[in-house]
């Protein structure tokens, strides 16, 4: 699941961006949390869910780098 997304959490790395991804099991609902964090402009990005796949395909559409988008998302599984 998270290999389709290896190239452009790449690219946010590159852009200096930070990706993180928790499964927590200590928790009943909302147990996956995206968080993207950039420091330099002050960018925080978090979002608390049951589907880490959706939750990490809207972080990253949401992401913006300074110069655009510089990665292409993999196609939606039905």
């Amino acid at each position: 699941m998270i290999n389709q997304f290896l190239p452009s959490i790449d690219g946010m790395r590159a852009d200096g961006a930070v990706l993180l991804l928790k499964w927590d099991g200590e928790r009943s609902a909302n147990r996956c949390t995206v968080v993207i964090t950039k420091v330099e402009v002050d960018y925080i990005w978090r979002q608390d869910s049951d589907d880490m796949a959706q939750s990490l395909r809207t972080a990253l559409a949401d992401y913006r780098p300074p110069q655009g988008i510089w990665f292409r998302l993999p196609p939606a599984s039905s």
